[in-house]
């Protein structure tokens, strides 16, 4: 792995574990601390920007984003503690952890994808999926508050396809989805218990109502040696 791949992953890491909360060090900082070049450091910055996780605001410094995983949800008084409902299926024992849900306005490339007015908002869901009692997937799902209203904690642990079909009486139609192979990522590492380089096989979907309107844009994250994928019309779940 190159070395600003190293970098970058190793702050991102440093942002999920709320070593740095608020901004990063300066670049000249971060260049000593790694023992590299400013040139190196910007290249480790851009991979961080790329996701999402930083901006850099001209003369004031570089800041995180909301993507650095939070901690606060939508029902007060919960916890991640809180977050963990299970039962079994066919691949045995599964645990759902609701890392966290949060509701907060779509970023440019999410409103094309699901077709958003200009001042729609979007539920941003974090949820683990535990199988017999080992971490096996990562699931990033954002969705128009509108157009699937009233979604909560409560639902997150249960199911929310059942929500949209039995109570607000929508059908779902089609999916679309896009399957690839990445190296694991900060997230994977303290969510999946992977190692640096181990590989991941992550899933993008687009899935739609069936009038054709878009209502789901997701990427789960699964470890390579827990569980299986099934890819069929309906959503997955290991």
């Amino acid at each position: 792995m190159s070395l600003y791949l190293e970098i970058a992953n190793d702050i991102e890491k440093n942002i999920i574990e709320k070593k740095y909360q608020g901004r990063i060090p300066e670049q000249v900082i971060l260049a000593q601390k790694y023992n590299t070049s400013r040139v190196t450091i910007v290249h480790a910055l851009k991979v961080l920007q790329s996701k999402k996780l930083i901006k850099t605001v001209k003369g004031h410094g570089t800041y995180i984003t909301s993507k650095a995983i939070p901690d606060i949800f939508l029902n007060s008084g919960a916890s991640e503690n809180d977050g963990f409902t299970s039962h079994i299926n066919g691949a045995g024992f599964i645990k759902s952890h609701v890392v966290s849900f949060n509701i907060r306005k779509p970023t440019d490339e999410e409103k094309r994808a699901l077709n958003l007015p200009p001042d729609e908002k979007v539920y941003d869901i974090i949820r683990q999926r535990i199988l017999n009692n080992q971490p096996a997937k990562l699931e990033y799902t954002v969705m128009p508050v509108n157009r699937i209203p009233g979604l909560t904690i409560d639902i997150l642990h249960k199911s929310i396809y059942a929500y949209i079909q039995d109570t607000l009486g929508l059908k779902i139609g089609k999916d679309d989805r896009v399957i690839t192979a990445e190296k694991s990522d900060a997230y994977d590492m303290k969510y999946l218990d992977c190692a640096k380089d181990d590989p991941i096989l992550c899933v993008h979907q687009k899935a739609y109502l069936s009038d054709g309107t878009p209502f789901e844009i997701s990427e789960s994250r699964n470890r390579y040696d827990r569980g299986a994928l099934t890819v069929n019309n309906s959503k997955s779940f290991l």
